[in-house]
Protein backbone atom coordinates (compact mmCIF):
# COMPACT_ATOMS: atom_id res chain seq x y z
CA UNK A 1 0.00 0.00 0.00
CA UNK A 2 1.26 3.35 -1.09
CA UNK A 3 1.11 6.69 0.76
CA UNK A 4 -1.75 7.86 -1.40
CA UNK A 5 -3.46 4.96 -0.64
CA UNK A 6 -3.27 5.25 2.79
CA UNK A 7 -4.41 9.12 2.81
CA UNK A 8 -7.62 7.94 1.00
CA UNK A 9 -8.33 5.44 4.21
CA UNK A 10 -7.36 8.37 6.29
CA UNK A 11 -10.03 10.90 4.67
CA UNK A 12 -12.81 7.88 4.74
CA UNK A 13 -12.04 7.42 8.21
CA UNK A 14 -11.98 11.26 9.14
CA UNK A 15 -15.58 11.27 7.18
CA UNK A 16 -16.79 8.73 9.27
CA UNK A 17 -15.87 10.33 12.41
CA UNK A 18 -17.25 13.69 11.31
CA UNK A 19 -20.68 12.04 11.30
CA UNK A 20 -20.26 10.39 14.40
CA UNK A 21 -19.65 13.35 15.66
CA UNK A 22 -22.62 15.56 14.36
CA UNK A 23 -24.54 12.34 16.02
CA UNK A 24 -22.67 12.74 19.55
CA UNK A 25 -23.50 16.57 19.52
CA UNK A 26 -27.27 16.38 18.60
CA UNK A 27 -27.51 13.74 21.27
CA UNK A 28 -25.01 15.70 23.81
CA UNK A 29 -27.31 18.80 23.55
CA UNK A 30 -30.50 16.83 23.87
CA UNK A 31 -28.98 15.75 27.03
CA UNK A 32 -28.29 19.06 27.86
CA UNK A 33 -32.09 20.76 27.41
CA UNK A 34 -33.07 17.51 29.35
CA UNK A 35 -30.62 18.49 32.55
CA UNK A 36 -31.52 22.03 32.22
CA UNK A 37 -35.27 20.74 32.23
CA UNK A 38 -34.54 18.93 35.42
CA UNK A 39 -32.27 21.37 37.15
CA UNK A 40 -29.13 19.19 36.95
CA UNK A 41 -25.79 20.09 36.31
CA UNK A 42 -24.12 19.45 33.38
CA UNK A 43 -20.93 18.04 34.66
CA UNK A 44 -21.16 14.79 36.25
CA UNK A 45 -18.11 13.76 37.14
CA UNK A 46 -18.61 9.76 38.06
CA UNK A 47 -20.03 9.38 34.52
CA UNK A 48 -16.91 10.37 33.06
CA UNK A 49 -14.94 8.42 35.15
CA UNK A 50 -16.86 5.51 34.51
CA UNK A 51 -16.61 6.08 30.27
CA UNK A 52 -13.20 6.47 30.82
CA UNK A 53 -12.99 3.14 32.71
CA UNK A 54 -14.97 1.36 30.39
CA UNK A 55 -13.37 2.95 27.17
CA UNK A 56 -9.76 1.77 28.93
CA UNK A 57 -11.17 -1.76 29.45
CA UNK A 58 -12.45 -1.93 26.22
CA UNK A 59 -9.01 -0.39 24.17
CA UNK A 60 -7.27 -3.50 24.41
CA UNK A 61 -3.92 -1.50 23.69
CA UNK A 62 -2.58 -0.25 26.27
CA UNK A 63 -0.38 2.08 24.77
CA UNK A 64 -2.51 3.34 23.14
CA UNK A 65 -4.17 4.69 26.13
CA UNK A 66 -3.18 7.94 26.91
CA UNK A 67 -3.92 9.38 23.17
CA UNK A 68 -7.51 7.91 23.61
CA UNK A 69 -7.79 9.25 27.00
CA UNK A 70 -6.94 12.62 25.43
CA UNK A 71 -9.11 12.38 22.40
CA UNK A 72 -11.92 10.93 25.02
CA UNK A 73 -11.57 14.17 27.24
CA UNK A 74 -11.58 16.77 24.23
CA UNK A 75 -14.90 15.66 22.95
CA UNK A 76 -16.49 15.05 26.51
CA UNK A 77 -15.42 19.20 27.22
CA UNK A 78 -16.64 19.12 23.42
CA UNK A 79 -20.07 18.14 24.89
CA UNK A 80 -20.40 20.04 27.72
CA UNK A 81 -19.83 22.97 26.03
CA UNK A 82 -23.08 22.14 23.85
CA UNK A 83 -24.89 21.62 26.48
Amino acid sequence: MNLDDMRIQIDDIDLQMQELFKKRMAISKAIGQYKKDHHLPVLDPNRELQLLSKRRASLNDESLWPLYESFLKEIMRLSKEIQ
